[in-house]
């Protein structure tokens, strides 16, 4: 069958069409994304920072919706970074500059009110591209000279295109800020509707779990097991997250920062599947020590004595109390089990590559700090003592809320094939 050409264009044409008339997919409401813009405006005039450049992708994410999965941070240098959304403290229009190859991607993912195409001259948009339409859009708006929040934590830009933009910024008059942490502090606690989403990612993760503890057996590799992981998350309405989840055999670490081989998994050794995935790039952490065949008495004892430490949370973790207050309580916990344990976690939320998640971090091995809990904060709770228990846990006034409905403790599986 031979089609010609004016059928060709005709079937381009209409499904160009049918993508230009499909709504943005955002997990949220509109109301929602102008509460976040509202907050973000507030804290820039707060910060006396006139405008920001959003070049992360959580915080462009968190912000309008915007996901890729090219951010070309570590592209060749003939395919550098161009993009970033602009906003003004005096006014509430967010403008996002992309590749203008992006703008069906833009439309289909975000809310933002404006989008500028970077043109390419040749084969792809270049820097000097990007700062053209850049400088344009600070022009007209006045902000050439003003005080300019970038993220200087992000890996988005590379170095090389930081420096080009930071360059042509300071030599139109304009003062360069870095607005990382005050960026992120936004997203530290979570509204109502972005629990409900980490709730289901939460869940997902027990799915990948319960099927990998289903379908396991000895002899399969890492990378199979990591299969069935993925396949019960996947199945449950899971995806996968900022950061590559893992199966790997061994102790806790380096087992839950490898990644998976091609290694086969024997009867009666160790592995940990580290279930990090999300839901609309809502992250969850889920993490059981699995064991093929009878568990031996010191494991058993290793797994209670982690089982053990989530008492301690829900005893002292509450809204107001000092984090290092919770730092103490764990430490004497496990000194008091004579075993060297730790425990801690990171803020979770929304999460894009390369690896990370959010700003807070907290640690049983730190007095340092002076962070009080929050109602509305949510972290991954990580305990390990040469094995690992992980879960997700929200702080609210009531009390820690672990959302895994897995219990606490190991994985067991007891094939007889």
């Amino acid at each position: 069958m031979t089609a010609s050409l004016d059928e060709i264009s005709d079937y381009i044409a209409a499904q160009g069409a049918d993508f230009a008339s499909r709504a943005p997919d955002l997990p949220f409401t509109r109301g929602e994304y102008a509460d976040r813009l509202a907050r973000l405006r507030k804290k820039m005039a707060d910060e006396h920072i006139d405008t920001v450049l959003l070049t992360a992708p959580d915080t462009m994410c968190w912000l309008h919706g915007f996901t890729t999965r090219w951010y070309r941070s570590h592209s060749s240098t003939k395919l550098p970074p161009v993009h970033c959304t602009v906003v003004h403290v005096d006014h509430d229009r967010i403008v996002l500059i992309e590749t203008a190859g992006h703008e069906q991607l833009v439309r289909l993912t975000s809310c933002a009110d404006e989008f500028i195409g970077v043109p390419d001259q040749a084969d792809e948009p270049t820097v000097p591209d990007f700062l053209t339409v850049l400088l344009s859009e600070l022009g007209a708006r006045g902000r050439l000279g003003g005080r300019i929040g970038v993220e200087r934590w992000s890996s988005v830009p590379n170095p090389a295109v930081a420096e080009m933009i930071t360059s042509a910024l300071t030599d139109h008059g304009a003062t360069i800020v870095d607005a990382s942490v005050p960026i992120r502090s936004l997203r530290r606690l979570k509204s109502r509707e972005e629990l409900g989403i980490i709730e289901e990612a939460a869940a997902a993760c027990d799915a990948g779990l319960l099927h990998l503890r289903d379908h396991i057996r000895p002899g399969m590799t890492e990378l199979q097991a990591w299969n069935l992981l993925m396949t019960g998350v996947i199945e449950a309405g899971g995806e996968p997250a900022a950061i590559h989840e893992t199966v790997a055999t061994g102790p806790a670490m380096p087992a839950v920062h490898a990644l998976s081989s091609r290694r086969p998994i024997g009867r009666g050794e160790v592995f940990h599947p580290d279930a990090a995935c999300a839901v609309d790039r809502y992250h969850a952490r889920l993490t059981r020590p699995f064991l093929i065949g009878e568990p031996p008495v010191a494991f058993t004892r290793l797994a209670e004595v982690l089982a053990g430490s989530y008492e301690v949370m829900e005893s002292t973790a509450k809204v107001g109390v000092p984090f290092r207050d919770v730092h103490r309580a764990l430490r004497k916990y496990f000194a008091e089990a004579g075993i060297e344990g730790w425990a801690g976690g990171y803020e979770l939320g929304v999460s894009l590559m390369p690896d990370w998640v959010g700003e807070f971090c907290w640690s049983s091995e730190d007095d340092s700090t002076e962070a009080v809990i929050e109602a509305g904060l949510v972290t991954n709770y990580e305990t390990g003592a040469f094995l690992a228990m992980v879960d997700t846990v929200v702080f609210e006034d009531s009390g820690p809320r672990f959302l895994s409905s897995l219990p606490r403790t190991p994985m067991v599986v007891a094939h007889a094939d």
